[in-house]
C-alpha cells in the first residue's frame, strides 16, 4: 500500500520505541487503515537506531495446529520435518539451533524459554528487540497439548518481556477488535498494555492527498463524499482512469458483499437471524444506541467479522466500516 502522511502516528510510535519496554502495545483499527504500512515505515525510520525488529506477519502462514504455530514462532517457513532435516531456524533477529528446535518439537524444551534466551542475547549486544505480531488472532484457536490456549501463554510471555524484564518491545496489530477484549479478559493484561488507534484519514487530510496525487478538487470531493479517507480505496481510485467510475465499482462490490452476507445469515439461522442482523444495522442507520454488552453483541460480532461494521473496544463504539458499507445498508434495508 502507498504511504501518505501519518506524521502524528509515526512520531507516537518512534517515541514509544525510545522508552524502556514496559507494556504491550495494541495497534488496532479498521481493515485497510494502513497499520502494517505505517509500522514498516517506522521500522525504516529507525533502521540506523539500535533496534532489531522481529516481525511475524501471520497472514503469510497456514496455521492449523500447535506444531504449525510453534514453527512460526521459531521462524520456520517450511514444514517441520523439512526444517529439522536441513536448516537452523532463522528468526531474522535470532537463530535457533537445529538441535534445540528438535527438542521443542518433541516437547522436551519450552519454545518460550528458547525465545526469551535468544532475545536476551540481542539485548546484550546493545540492541532492543521489537517483537511485532500482525493479525495475531490467527493463533486464537490453537491449544498447547489440547489444554491451554497458545495465545494466552503467548501474552503471558509478552508481559514477562515488557512489564517484568523490560527486555523487548511487543507490538500487536489486529483488525479483529473483539479479539482484543477476549485476550484482555483471559490473559493477565491489566496494567500491562496500551492501545493505539490507527484510523482512516480524516476528510481534510484525504482531500489534500487526493489533490496532491493529481485529482481535481471536484473529483477529490466526490471521492471523499463517497468513500472517505480509506487508504486502500484511495490508492485504487488514484490508479484508475476515471475516479467516478472507480468509486461506482467499489460500491457495487460492497453492496454485493453485504447482499451475500445477508444470504449467509439466512442459510445459517433462517429469516430470524437475517432479520436480526438487519435490525442491528437499522439501529445504527437511525442513530439508536446498541446494546453492545447485551442482546446485540452476537449480531454486531457477525457484522464486524464480515467487515461491515468496525468496533472500537476502547471507546465501546460501533460504526460502519466504510461509507460504502453504510450506503449499501441504506439501499438494501432502507
Amino acid at each position: 500500500m502507498r504511504f501518505w502522511d501519518r506524521e502524528k502516528e509515526r512520531a507516537y510510535l518512534k517515541r514509544y520505541f525510545q522508552t524502556e519496554p514496559n507494556a504491550i502495545l495494541f495497534v488496532y483499527g479498521p481493515k485497510s487503515s494502513g497499520k502494517s504500512t505505517l509500522l514498516m515505515k517506522v521500522a525504516q525510520d529507525l533502521k540506523n537506531e539500535p533496534f532489531r525488529f522481529l516481525w511475524y506477519d501471520l497472514r503469510e502462514y497456514a496455521i492449523e495446529k500447535m506444531e504449525d504455530a510453534i514453527a512460526v514462532l521459531l521462524g520456520a517457513k517450511g514444514s517441520v520435518p523439512f526444517l529439522l532435516k536441513l536448516f537452523d531456524i532463522n528468526l531474522h533477529v535470532v537463530t535457533v539451533k537445529m538441535e534445540e528446535a528438535a527438542k521443542v518439537f518433541r516437547k522436551e524444551l519450552d519454545p518460550f524459554v528458547v525465545l526469551g534466551r535468544e532475545l536476551l542475547k540481542v539485548k546484550e549486544r546493545g540492541m532492543t528487540p521489537v517483537i511485532v505480531f500482525d493479525e495475531i488472532q490467527s493463533f486464537k484457536d490453537i491449544y498447547l497439548n489440547g489444554e491451554r490456549r497458545l495465545v494466552d501463554r503467548l501474552f503471558n510471555f509478552f508481559v514477562a518481556m515488557t512489564k517484568v524484564k523490560h527486555l523487548a518491545h511487543v507490538l500487536v496489530m489486529t483488525s479483529d477488535t473483539f479479539f482484543i477484549e477476549e485476550v484482555y479478559t483471559s490473559s493477565a493484561l491489566k496494567n500491562t498494555s496500551r492501545y493505539y488507534l490507527v484510523d482512516y484519514f480524516d476528510d481534510e487530510t484525504a482531500l489534500r492527498i487526493l489533490m496532491d496525487e493529481g485529482l481535481s478538487e471536484e473529483e477529490s470531493r466526490y471521492v471523499i463524499e463517497n468513500i472517505g479517507g480509506v487508504p486502500w480505496m484511495m490508492e485504487q481510485i488514484i490508479g484508475s482512469d476515471d475516479p467516478r467510475t472507480a468509486v461506482e465499482e467499489l460500491y457495487k462490490d460492497h453492496r454485493a458483499r453485504l447482499r451475500e452476507f445477508f444470504g449467509r445469515m439466512y442459510d445459517e439461522g433462517g429469516k430470524k437471524l437475517q432479520d436480526k442482523v438487519k435490525e442491528v444495522l437499522k439501529k445504527i442507520l437511525d442513530g439508536e444506541e446498541l446494546e453492545i454488552e447485551g442482546e446485540d453483541r452476537a449480531f454486531v460480532r457477525k457484522l464486524v467479522e464480515a467487515e461491515v461494521l468496525f468496533y472500537d473496544p476502547i471507546e465501546g463504539e460501533v460504526r460502519f466500516q466504510t461509507r460504502l458499507d453504510e450506503k449499501a445498508a441504506r439501499e438494501l434495508i432502507g
